[in-house]
Order: structure tokens, then C-alpha cells, then sequence
């Protein structure tokens, strides 16, 4: 009897991983990044990356695959840390989801949620995790940053 009810549990328990993939398998289109955050809402980035700053884009440097990934890399030097240790110049990738891809602007200012790469191919390198929009940093974007990083330090 309880090895006819064992029997029984692990079926049931089958189907309804197979009905339960099916189901999130049809909501997932092809291409889309799963992640375990929003990474288009910086209180929900925030948690995930070693680093948060604010940077000035030197220049794009080119665009190549990194772990099967279309990454656009950038030269950026660090202007101001909200959460982390950056400095200096570094190199950030950059993969934006959607098409056609945009490029940061060189000479702009943006926030940047990062975290480092352990490819030594390329040095410095940073990976961006932030997926929303990429505008140049303002008031409300900044605050909306610091609102994330200070929540962040209060909960570490």
C-alpha cells in the first residue's frame, strides 16, 4: 500500500513539473533573458552588481561576443561611486536587448550597474547588468540610484 501511494506522489509530482514547464516555457519568448531580478529597476539591479557609478563614456571600442552574448564594450572613466571600490578608466559591456541597438553616446554621463568580468580577455572589464533605458544621468534618475544603493548598505 505505501509503495503503491509513493508510486502514485512521484507521478503526480512528474506531471505537474511537466504541465509547470510547459506553462512557463510558453511564456518565455525566444531570446529573452531569464534573470532572477528586474534589471529594468534599479532597486532591483542594485542588489545584484559589485558596482554602481557614475561614468563619462571615452569611447566605444568595439562590439564582440562574450559567452555567447553580442556585447557592445565601452571605455568609461569612473566620475563618482555610489556603491563599490571602481575607479579610474574601465572597460564596461554593454549587450541592450533590444533592436536596433542602441550605443551610448561618447562624451555622456550615465549610471552604470556593474559587475566585474572574470574574462581576462578583457581588462578591467565590467559587465553592465541594468537593461533599462540607458539616457544620459539626471535628477531623478541619480536619486532613483542612491535610493537603491542606500537601501542596499542598510540591509548588508
Amino acid at each position: 500500500m505505501a509503495l503503491a501511494a509513493g508510486v502514485v506522489a512521484a507521478g503526480v509530482l512528474a506531471a505537474g513539473s511537466w504541465f509547470g514547464y510547459q506553462h512557463y516555457e510558453q511564456q518565455v519568448s525566444p531570446g529573452e533573458v531569464l534573470r532572477g531580478y528586474d534589471a529594468t529597476s534599479p532597486a532591483s539591479t542594485a542588489p545584484h552588481t559589485e558596482n554602481v557609478f557614475i561614468g563619462r563614456v571615452s569611447a566605444f571600442e568595439e562590439q564582440r561576443e562574450l559567452q555567447s552574448w553580442t556585447s557592445d564594450i565601452y571605455r568609461v572613466e569612473v566620475v563618482s561611486v555610489l556603491r563599490g571600490n571602481v575607479h579610474g578608466t574601465v572597460h564596461v559591456t554593454y549587450a541592450p536587448e533590444q533592436e536596433p541597438r542602441p550605443r551610448l553616446a561618447d562624451s555622456e554621463t550615465y549610471v552604470f550597474a556593474t559587475q566585474a568580468w572574470d574574462d581576462t580577455s578583457l581588462k578591467d572589464g565590467h559587465a553592465q547588468f541594468f537593461k533599462g533605458p540607458m539616457k544620459p544621468v539626471d535628477a531623478e534618475q541619480l536619486t532613483a540610484w542612491k535610493q537603491a544603493a542606500l537601501l542596499l548598505a542598510r540591509a548588508q
